[in-house]
């Protein structure tokens, strides 16, 4: 199938979309904006003030493209970018604030980078930080997964949890004459994961079965028109903090309190953006991210209907 077709496969599901989402489905997007609080603009270095390229390729912005036929009680998006915290980090990791971009361009000025480094405020400077974004995130998913588990519609059923994010084979500098390509291997269309080397249960690995993925795979990968050994599981990517935190209920007291017996599965979704967006500008490209869109989405109604 062309991925041009999706847009007049997916209209029907346009109209639908919202009424028709599975109840026990979570969708997530931890990097999913680029915006920075008005009260740290001018901590940052002047680069990081007058390029917008450098803003945008530092976040997975355009997964909320993505979600936009999720309703909105299901979908948590990160308020600003993760440049006042990555919450696809453990608050405790040395890169829950980054300092340099994927390309090694500095991010905050000097006197603000040291307040978070060698000032014995340092706490006190990173709280300030991760409560514009960070914190809030992981409420609001906390709150969604609540909801979702108290749902009449949901019992027997898993909380299933797709964790949503994008990434390429540009990095991006100032101007295009800066741009570097990856150092990895080429990104593949579509990575799957669910931390397989996460001990979840006595003798049970990953956040998410591994026939979940399978058939996740194979079902989107018909829509997307791909064949499914392009889409990979657990290369590059094996999933972070998110799917980490909100797959393993058995080291998560709140989580297990919320859950209430019923299992969760968790999966990091990664999309080459270039799927969807121009990776020189990183601006959307109107059809193409309505035809992965459809094609997320009706892979999820799918997959939830084999739940049943």
């Amino acid at each position: 199938m062309s991925i041009r077709r999706n847009i007049f496969l997916g209209v029907k599901q346009w109209f639908a979309g919202r009424n028709n989402f599975p109840t026990n489905v979570i969708v997530t997007s931890p990097h999913g904006s680029s915006k920075v609080p008005l009260s740290v603009f001018p901590y940052l270095r002047p680069d990081y003030q007058t390029s917008s390229r450098l803003l945008l390729n530092f976040s997975d912005y355009g997964t909320k493209y993505l979600l936009e036929k999720v309703p909105l009680s299901q979908q948590v998006v990160a308020r600003y970018g993760r440049i006042v915290g990555d919450a696809n980090r453990k608050r405790d990791d040395e890169d829950v604030i980054r300092f340099e971009d994927f390309n090694g361009v500095p991010i905050f000025r000097e006197k603000f980078q040291k307040r978070l480094t060698t000032s014995w405020l340092r706490p006190f400077w990173l709280r300030k930080l991760l409560l514009h974004s960070y914190e809030p995130f992981y409420r609001d998913v906390f709150s969604a997964i609540d909801a979702a588990a108290q749902n009449p519609a949901n019992e027997g059923r898993p909380i299933i949890l797709l964790d949503v994010h994008d990434t390429g084979n540009r990095l991006l500098g100032r101007t295009w004459r800066e741009d570097k390509a990856r150092k990895i291997k080429k990104m593949p269309p579509l990575v799957l994961s669910n931390a397989p080397d996460l001990e979840v249960d006595e003798g049970r690995f990953g956040t998410a079965p591994e026939a979940f993925l399978l058939d996740f795979r194979e079902k989107i990968a018909d829509k997307l028109g791909l064949e499914e050994k392009e889409i990979e599981i657990n290369s590059i990517f094996k999933g972070a903090n998110v799917i980490r935190y909100f797959g393993n209920p058995s080291a998560n007291r709140r989580l297990r309190k919320i859950l209430r017996g019923k299992d969760i599965y968790a999966v990091q979704v990664e999309f080459d953006r270039a799927l969807y967006l121009d990776e020189v500008t990183q601006r959307p490209i109107g059809w193409k991210v309505a035809s992965v869109r459809n094609c997320f989405m009706e892979t999820i109604v799918e997959m939830n209907e084999m739940l049943d």
